[in-house]
């Protein structure tokens, strides 16, 4: 079950399940659509770590990370980047009603099981959850870093780690 306090690495891994797993997590395709930077860290991390990942984003130009310039709510374009219903997916456009959108699409009409959605205004999770989405919280995940880091700050402005 997905807590809301949950970061994006923690539930994004190992919980498809059922004929539609794949062998392995290893195997699992990560598609992350949309986000500018965001969506290209969170592409670039997965990447790093190994991971099958492919970013869709109207300005990708990286070929840091395998991806397409496009649309992320065209069903063209991911039609042509191949999701399908083993893919895992995560949405990270600026916008969280957009973000809805295109889970939605990526859900009933690629039948995807899983999809993970930056949310950003908090008191949107409830409704991207009852959706049947994995809701991801970047105000919550950002401020937990921001109050993790001043707590490992000495007062004199020095960082402990």
């Amino acid at each position: 079950m997905y807590s809301p306090t949950d970061g994006l690495t923690g539930p994004i891994r190992g919980r498809i399940t059922g004929a539609h797993a794949p062998s392995s997590e290893a195997d699992a395709e990560y598609l992350v659509l949309g986000g500018g930077h965001l969506g290209a860290a969170i592409a670039g991390l997965l990447h790093a770590d190994g991971r099958s990942v492919r970013l869709v984003d109207e300005t990708h130009d990286s070929t840091d990370v395998p991806g397409v310039q496009g649309r992320p709510d065209d069903p063209s374009v991911l039609d042509r980047v191949g999701v399908s219903d083993t893919s895992r997916v995560v949405v990270a456009t600026p916008r969280d009603s957009r973000n809805l959108l295109i889970a939605q699409l990526v859900k009933t009409r690629f039948g995807v099981l899983e999809t993970f959605v930056v949310v950003n205004a908090p008191e949107r999770r409830a409704v991207v959850a009852e959706a049947g989405h994995r809701p991801v919280c970047v105000t919550r995940a950002l401020s937990e870093t921001v109050v993790g880091q001043l707590a490992s700050t000495t007062t004199d402005g020095d960082s402990i780690a």
